[in-house]
């Protein structure tokens, strides 16, 4: 039905352009064309659907959740359809209908599932197309979901008997193995739902009982629900194994646009500045010709992982030696140490500091696959060694160049807010982000907002 709505949308969009917007282009060859590339669109939208609807069920999906899936199979529709425009070089399909097609479908499509599932719930309110369920496992679950199922009747679904068994009761498990028994072979039962978390000795027996018998099963869980919600279970050699995602940002998909961006952005960085950075090299050694050009310090990258940061050398070369003089001085809260007007840097470091340019050779690190261009700045050793552990998720993810943190003060806001700002960049990651926080970057550095 939901093929079906979107061939409808697409045969609608269609007509509604050539007769009522463009009528003077409604050639025979036209419509022929258009008609026969509605066979094109009718499997590529079956295959889109067919792909996010895994799981699908009209008894247990509520709508805003089946929304979601259509939005999405959509958005895939529109990209499919683009790439078929393109291949097959069909220069005669209209931009408007490219357009309107994905979003007519999402509301024909909406507007089925919506007239399905008033009528489905009216009808089931009848007590008609009722299922049965046996809710057995966690005493506190148990009893939600019966509950739930009792104030949402239009659902469908009756609970036929309750066996609530808190853990470690090897005993009330057993008696729980024997009731279902009973229940599976007395009564009619359609589904097992299993309340987590449960008894091992009731678990595996209730899944096996189910499953000789042909009864459905489904888990219902608790804390790890909001967990699973976006995970992905592997077969890693027979072994089930359900990948829980931190953040956003480890997301398989998104971490190799990720990447992409970063190889991008770094290697047309390194072009452009190289004459820059030939410059400043040559103005470190006439500033102080005795210490190096680059200074290389160990940073901590993803997950603990330490790495040579590079940047260009902007004090005098036994500045590490001196820090401990000075730490009297520092002006930031936290295990990070910034002192202004620090008698160790150099003339031309005071420079390249306030323009940002001692950390163009990061360049080279991000190529390197050690930092991304966007990320939290890394921390050295010794800071992450006093974090706590509300600050540690700032190494889940790969240090950067640039972060929230460099375009909203630097050193003119406080290490809480600091670190405020790497944990909303690590939750609400997307490629979007990235590009706003580049693009927002070059006047931070150009007005240089908090360098010091």
């Amino acid at each position: 039905m939901d093929t079906a709505a979107a061939y409808a949308a697409y045969l609608f969009v269609v007509h509604a352009y050539l007769a009522w917007f463009n009528p003077q282009v409604a050639t025979v060859r036209l419509v022929s064309d258009y008609f026969s590339f509605s066979v094109l669109v009718l499997a590529v939208s079956w295959l889109a659907l067919k792909l996010n609807f895994r799981g699908y069920s009209r008894r247990w999906n509520q709508l805003p959740a089946e929304m979601g899936m259509l939005a999405l199979s959509s958005v895939e529709i529109g990209i499919a359809m683009a790439l078929l425009i393109f291949v097959l070089k069909a220069t005669w399909f209209s931009r408007a209908i490219f357009l309107l097609f994905p979003l007519t479908a999402l509301l024909f499509q909406t507007a089925v599932h919506s007239v399905i599932k008033l009528s489905l719930g009216r009808f089931r309110l009848s007590g008609r197309d009722q299922r049965r369920l046996v809710v057995v496992g966690y005493p506190r679950r148990v009893k939600i979901f019966s509950e739930t199922v009792a104030n949402v009747p239009e659902a469908g679904m009756q609970v036929v008997d309750e066996l609530p068994v808190a853990l470690g009761e090897s005993e009330a498990a057993h008696k729980a193995v024997e009731r279902l028994h009973q229940l599976f072979t007395s009564t009619v039962v359609d589904t097992l739902v299993i309340a987590m978390p449960v008894a091992e000795d009731l678990l595996m027996p209730a899944i096996r009982m189910a499953r000789q018998q042909g009864k459905e099963v489904r888990l219902v869980l608790d804390e790890m629900g909001a967990l699973a919600h976006r995970s992905r279970l592997y077969d890693f050699y027979g072994n089930s194994v359900l990948v829980v995602e931190s953040s956003r940002a480890h997301d398989t998909t998104r971490s190799i646009m990720k990447r992409a961006l970063d190889i991008i952005v770094a290697t047309l960085g390194v072009i452009i500045t190289a004459p820059i950075m030939l410059a400043v090299m040559a103005a470190i050694k006439i500033d102080d010709p005795q210490g190096s050009v680059f200074f290389v310090q160990e940073r901590v990258g993803l997950n603990g992982r330490h790495f040579p940061c590079y940047k260009f050398r902007t004090m005098v070369p036994n500045a590490e030696a001196l820090k401990s003089q000075l730490q009297h001085l520092n002006v930031m809260s936290g295990p990070v140490f910034k002192i202004p007007n620090d008698p160790r840097v150099t003339r031309v470091g005071k420079f390249l500091r306030k323009t940002s340019l001692d950390e163009l050779p990061q360049l080279f690190n991000v190529l390197a696959g050690h930092m991304s261009i966007v990320g939290p700045r890394p921390a050295l050793p010794s800071e992450v060694e006093l974090y706590g552990p509300d600050y540690r998720k700032r190494l889940s993810v790969k240090p950067g160049i640039t972060c929230l943190w460099q375009i909203s003060g630097r050193n003119d806001i406080d290490f809480q807010d600091w670190m405020r700002l790497d944990m909303e960049y690590i939750d609400h990651w997307s490629l979007f982000l990235d590009l706003k926080i580049i693009l927002k970057t070059i006047p931070a550095v150009l007005q240089q907002r908090g360098a010091h």
